[in-house]
């Protein structure tokens, strides 16, 4: 064949080769709406039984918002505009991001809690909703906004989150904590099961309200997260973001972050996986820490239990640079946890790790990129960037070296052991309706 065929078949080679992968693509949309679809609950509004209308509140970030009172009226209009004439408005704070407000308006008979504001915002008002059986709105006005990604939610189009939010339509989802052993460097987030009960304790003893306890009501060291929690790079990442940057570039700014920390060194985790799912892609190969760590290996304790003579548990040693629990894994432009479903009462452990520099993280993306066009990854043995997943119940892990600690991208601190469970459904959402 002459140069010219050469190159007229290498064309329509890519062609079909993108047209393939554009198919692929529609096709693991398609699934995972369908999914979604599956989880709707029937829909209906969420009304007060008393007044049979629906109560609203909501919770607001007013950093989030440069001009505040603008955005309270804009919301109030839309409201107005689907028959709800009177929003209750609540303000976050330094102190209390959200949870005790979200308590408090279910105390005053809310049947609809909404958290305008970013993952933050999001996560703290789950923390308090979690279990209530009061529907949860969101008005995503922060930078990533995870969690609305993964529902559909509107992004970036305030009138429309509020008409969601205010809908018929909603699913069940789950809520997920992380407890830190003994926090080295805290930062100043203040752990949601502490202000759980905090808000509680105050509304039994201030106002004589007695809230009705959930079925897993969390310890006061627990923190809550909705998307993703993790320690090494991912909570390297979270704690290099400029918050200042954040809100002249957006997203980037978690770009420029992790490229900051692309130097975290790699650790030995003991990693316990509590009821892991069968799968052929272990977190670990060895079942024993290398001698030199031994003291790591057996010091790890989960809820006071010995791991070595836990039943339904799987214990693995690794080496990584990250290691993440998705409730939901969808990131902006990236997919991290393609097996992840917000309803399946599990936790997606995901081992990152990378050698030969710059050749690693190449590695890496490519195996990422793969995930987002709905193509299976491969980790070969000499593979310089590898990915693994695992699914279980709950996780227990402890480093050889302290870690960054992260959850739904707010850094906690540094830590050596922390323990993740996940609790199935607490969590009513309203979500846009799939078509």
């Amino acid at each position: 064949m002459t140069l010219e065929t050469w190159i007229l078949v290498a064309f329509l080679l890519v062609i079909l080769i993108a047209f393939a992968w554009m198919i692929r693509l529609l096709l693991a949309q398609y699934a995972r709406r369908r999914v979604r679809r599956e989880a709707m609950l029937t829909p209906a509004p969420a009304m007060d039984p008393e007044c049979g209308c629906t109560r609203p509140w909501v919770i607001v970030n007013p950093s989030k918002h440069a001009d505040l009172n603008a955005f309270k009226a804009q919301v109030e209009r839309t409201a107005a505009e689907m028959g709800v004439p009177q929003i209750q408005w609540c303000e976050t704070s330094v102190e209390d991001p959200g949870t005790g407000q979200a308590l408090r308006a279910v105390a005053l008979g809310a049947s609809l809690v909404i958290a305008a504001g970013g993952d933050g915002t999001v996560r703290a008002v789950a923390a308090g909703l979690a279990g209530m059986g009061v529907r949860m709105g969101v008005i995503p006005v922060g930078t990533g906004n995870l969690l609305a990604r993964n529902l559909e939610l509107p992004i970036d189009d305030v009138p429309a989150a509020v008409r969601v939010a205010l809908g018929n339509e909603h699913r069940l989802v789950d809520c997920g904590w992380l407890r830190v052993d003994g926090v080295e460097e805290p930062f100043s987030l203040p752990a949601e099961g502490m202000l759980v009960r905090a808000a509680r304790t105050c509304l039994r003893v201030d106002e004589g309200i007695e809230l009705p306890e959930p079925e897993s009501l969390p310890s006061t060291n627990e923190y809550s997260f909705v998307v993703i929690s993790g320690l090494g790079f991912d909570g390297e990442t979270m704690a290099k973001t400029d918050s200042e940057l954040k809100k002249r570039i957006g997203w980037v700014a978690y770009v420029i972050a992790a490229l900051g920390a692309m130097t975290t060194a790699r650790t030995g985790m003991r990693v316990i996986l509590r009821r892991p799912r069968p799968s052929d892609d272990p977190v670990g190969d060895a079942p024993a820490a290398p001698s030199s760590s031994g003291a790591v290996a057996a010091s790890a304790i989960l809820e006071g239990e010995e791991l070595s003579d836990a039943p339904e548990q799987e214990m693995a040693w690794i080496e990584s640079k990250s290691l993440m629990f998705a409730n939901c894994g969808d990131l902006p432009y990236v997919t991290l946890a393609p097996g992840a479903r917000l309803d399946d009462g599990l936790l997606d452990v995901i081992a990152v790790d990378t050698q030969a520099g710059l050749l690693g993280w190449a590695d890496l993306s490519w195996k990422i990129l793969f995930q987002r066009l709905g193509l299976k990854t491969f980790n070969l043995a000499n593979s310089t960037g590898q990915i693994h997943f695992r699914q279980a119940e709950g996780v227990s892990v402890r480093a050889h070296t302290p870690q960054t600690v992260q959850v739904d991208g707010d850094p906690v601190g540094t830590a050596t052991t922390v323990h993740v469970r996940i609790d199935q459904g607490v969590l009513d959402v309203s979500v846009p309706k799939v078509l």
